[in-house]
């Protein structure tokens, strides 16, 4: 047969061939983009098609054939995906496709052998590529041969008649679900159905071989559009660099393809932005809106979720939100918003990824386990992270942090990831860093890092260095802590490294990277603390978290404000302390029983070496609507950078808020006096 495909958005689902008029079918979610000459069709990665009918003519490829096509690659693919697929079972035809490194290939049955030629280059992301397949019978032997951009990139001599297969050609997806590439350490072994990630445009099929000096005269002929014709996607985190301080409903929005995948609304995401550096927090849906750290410069990081393994997760796997693809569990909102101090819930079913099946479930009430994560964030860019699981069996096994960096598409961990990756400390300010080396391109292998921590004993405290001024870090309270460090698994590079999550939507919990081709995420280790609270049915953990520019030893007095805080006395009558709350780094005081007018309230927050201030908070119940002024060891201080004044609004009232960038080990004296009405 011959045919060629060029293209034209005003054929719609149906691609017109120029030279016969055969008519093809475009399924699945596709676009009509710039191609080489007129328009391309860009297929998304998962759901696109397109299927030529089978006729009897077709058979004569038999007597030779040339398969040629212009292709834009986005991303490599999963596993091998057709450029043009007309075989059955690697029995019968042939197919001219991509695999997962980005090697062409053709394949086809000669006298019922599967024969396979595949070049040794690769192709390149993003660009214009010309490629074609070639067979040639002959008396005894005939060639299979591949050329890229004019050139031959390979050729095999095989003996014997091509068999044809009496089957729809299918271009540009794969004929039956695949398991991604490597299959042997893919986590659930589930095959998936995927499409070609990119740009086609002019597929022409011959009805004999073409020589080498023809496809050469078929590439100079045209003049493609150099450069990246596909722009190289970024996972979004709102407007760069600083903001006012809160957080933001608002929708991210990644790349058309993606997006046009989901299931989306206005105001599906949230931000949460800070005045006083250029970070911010993300839930996002492309993460399953697992939060992450943001820097200036554009690194990401997170700190896990609540995720649970093996018998109590049906078929064996991973229950954890990252694999919650669709988002069908996962929700975020925004409880508080103020100037003082932001508060988001996130709520989020521990399932499985395939059926969404979730793990532990109770076989009286059908209820399997569930989160709740409140994220209480401050001006200063720290945030307490309250972890509640909701399970009826608290007793199995489930992991509460992993140390994870998130890499753009393009970048690989050792762009994000110092070699002195991750620092320990404990409050007694012995530390240790763990430091990993390179590893020699393209060895599937265990990752070039320590193998266990040794040290300090009891950490609490950990910094994460990654290529960025502001650094990752996390405390949780001392006491029976314990650290590792994660390194039992195969990767391509010197840190491990994963591209099933975040934004990839095949159903998987562990597909190793092949190619920093999308966005993916490393792992370096696990901390290990005690309970905050403990229920009947509920589990709850604490842990402080944020970015800092401060080294793991002037992170100290941070974790014992925290840890340790000062005591809070209060002078004269009118109100009474409930005590310093760690779930929300803040003193919390109520006005006395019997008081009904609102009058000074002074306090002493008796700092030392032992329990510094560090950017106290105090909330202050049923004080109203009103404001307040304040005054700090007898001066008044203004709101402003350093003093941050906010409401916070329950159905019964309202509560005050302050917070103030303030550090101490002396006593602070501080004087809230509510305004006039």
């Amino acid at each position: 047969m011959d045919a060629r495909w060029s293209f034209a958005a005003n054929q719609g689902a149906v691609a017109v061939d120029s030279i016969h008029g055969e008519k093809a079918t475009l399924g699945g979610s596709y676009a009509y983009v710039p191609g080489i000459d007129g328009e391309g069709v860009r297929f998304d990665g998962y759901t696109t098609s397109m299927t030529v009918p089978w006729k009897e003519a077709d058979a004569a490829v038999r007597n030779g054939f040339t398969v040629e096509a212009w292709v834009a690659l986005n991303t490599y693919p999963w596993n091998w995906v057709p450029i043009v697929d007309q075989e059955e079972d690697r029995q019968e035809g042939f197919f001219f496709g991509i695999d997962a490194f980005g090697h062409i290939s053709l394949q086809a049955s000669i006298n019922g052998q599967w024969q396979t030629v595949t070049s040794q280059r690769t192709l390149p992301l993003k660009k214009w590529v010309q490629v074609a397949g070639t067979y040639a019978p002959g008396d005894g032997h005939g060639v299979l041969a591949i050329c890229v951009d004019g050139e031959p990139a390979g050729q095999v001599k095989v003996t014997g008649t091509l068999s044809p297969a009496q089957t729809d050609m299918l271009i540009g997806h794969v004929r039956e679900a695949t398991i991604p590439f490597p299959e042997a350490a893919m986590k659930p072994q589930y095959p998936v159905w995927y499409s070609l990630d990119g740009i086609l445009s002019d597929v022409a099929i011959y009805g004999r071989s073409l020589n080498p000096g023809e496809i050469a005269t078929e590439y100079a002929a045209v003049k493609a559009p150099q450069g990246d014709v596909l722009p190289w996607q970024k996972m979004p985190s709102g407007p760069p660099g600083r903001g006012r301080f809160g957080a933001y409903y608002t929708t991210l929005h990644y790349e058309k393809s993606w997006d046009n995948l989901r299931r989306i609304g206005p105001d599906t995401d949230v931000i949460v932005r800070f005045d006083r550096s250029p970070n911010r927090l993300v839930f996002w849906q492309g993460t399953n809106y697992i939060p992450a750290w943001v820097t200036g410069n554009d690194k990401w990081y997170t700190d896990e979720f609540l995720e649970t393994w093996g018998s109590g997760c049906p078929a064996g796997g991973d229950c954890e939100p990252m694999s919650d693809k669709q988002g069908r569990y996962s929700r975020v909102n925004i409880l508080e918003s103020n100037d003082a101090r932001v508060v988001v819930h996130w709520r989020y079913a521990l399932a499985e990824v395939e059926k969404y099946l979730g793990a532990w479930r109770d076989p009286e009430t059908g209820w399997f386990d569930w989160a709740d994560e409140y994220w209480t964030v401050y001006p200063d860019g720290i945030a307490i992270r309250e972890q509640v699981l909701h399970s009826s069996d608290l007793e199995k096994t489930h992991e509460w942090q992993e140390t994870i960096i998130l890499h753009q598409p393009g970048s690989r961990p050792e762009d994000d990831i110092n070699w002195d990756a991750m620092t320990l400390g404990n409050m007694q300010g012995a530390t240790k860093t763990y430091t990993w080396r390179p590893k020699p391109a393209g060895e599937f292998g265990r990752p070039t890092g320590p193998g266990e921590v040794t040290g300090p004993p009891d950490p609490n405290i950990q910094v994460v260095n990654i290529k960025s001024e502001w650094k990752p870090f996390q405390i949780v309270p001392p006491g029976g802590t314990s650290a590792n460090i994660y390194s039992n698994e195969d990767t391509y590079y010197s840190f491990l490294c994963w591209n099933h999550w975040p934004v990839a939507q095949i159903p998987s919990s562990d597909r190793p990277c092949v190619s920093d081709d999308r966005a993916s995420h490393s792992s370096l280790g696990h901390l290990y603390w005690g309970d905050y609270a403990r229920g009947a049915n509920t589990e709850a953990k604490i842990l402080m978290d944020g970015l800092t520019t401060l080294s793991i030893g002037e992170l100290l007095p941070l974790a014992r404000s925290w840890i340790s805080p000062p005591k809070l006395e209060i002078e004269g009558a009118g109100w009474n302390s409930e005590g310093y709350d760690a779930s929300q780094r803040a003193y919390v005081l109520t006005k006395a029983q019997g008081s009904s007018a609102m009058t000074r309230l002074r306090l002493t927050l008796d700092a030392s070496d032992a329990s510094p201030v560090f950017d106290p908070v105090l909330v202050i119940k049923d004080w109203g609507e009103g404001g307040a002024s304040l005054r700090v060891d007898g001066r008044p201080v203004a709101e402003g950078t350093d003093v941050r004044v906010g409401h916070i609004q329950r159905l019964e009232g309202a509560d005050l808020v302050i917070w103030m960038a303030r550090q101490a080990t002396t006593p602070v004296h501080i004087q809230v006096v509510p305004d006039k009405r």
